[in-house]
């Protein structure tokens, strides 16, 4: 099972999408199958998720993100979710995320909903592409990554940051979408969400 520490995980504000492209990458490095990581981004069609115990929000307050993105390992024994900007342990058993950081979603307003991208690891890894425009004009450019914007080896069909985002799009790297509620229901149960075409 992936063992990584909080301190030892590349980090930049912010920017959650190519931190967990990093952890992804530290993970699978360290030994973990590639089989057992899943990136899954938390998103909805208003671009407004609210999440709970996130370290950008006062204790006890809510945000709301336009989009999130953590780091889910399991194999036969464990099942965790790694995510770099919550109150909770990193990581976190994944019914005990879920159930912390997203309220009843039938309470919400439709718009605060959260449905779940979930992309097999290694397809992110490889296919992972931003050009970080979403951010200019919102940060200053010191706040950036110091690294060089993500972006697949040549011949690799890229996928973009905008095209994960969108619970519309149908994406061709393996993901599939659900609502947030049925990570919590039994596997049979879950209902699968046929984005638009």
């Amino acid at each position: 099972m992936m063992d990584i520490k909080h301190a030892d995980c590349r980090y930049t504000r912010y920017f959650c999408e190519e931190n967990i492209w990093h952890l992804a990458g530290a993970g699978i490095a360290q030994g973990t199958p590639p089989r057992e990581l899943e990136v899954l981004y938390f998103i909805n069609t208003s671009q407004s998720v609210l999440l709970l115990e996130q370290r950008a929000a006062p204790p006890g307050m809510p945000v709301v993100w336009d989009y999130h993105v953590v780091l889910r390992a399991r194999d036969a024994q464990h099942d965790r979710i790694f995510d770099l900007d919550t109150r909770l342990a990193f990581p976190q058993a994944t019914d005990g995320y879920l159930r912390a950081t997203f309220p009843a979603q039938q309470a919400l307003p439709a718009g605060l909903r959260a449905q779940v991208r979930s992309i097999p690891a290694a397809a992110y890894l490889a296919r992972f592409r931003s050009d970080r425009s979403h951010m200019v004009g919102h940060l200053p450019a010191s706040a950036f990554p110091d690294y060089p914007c993500l972006t697949p080896a040549p011949g690799v069909a890229a996928i973009d940051l905008a095209d994960y985002r969108d619970p519309r799009r149908r994406l061709d790297d393996g993901s599939t979408l659900c609502h947030v509620d049925d990570l919590l229901a039994p596997a049979a149960a879950k209902r699968a969400l046929q984005p638009a075409r």
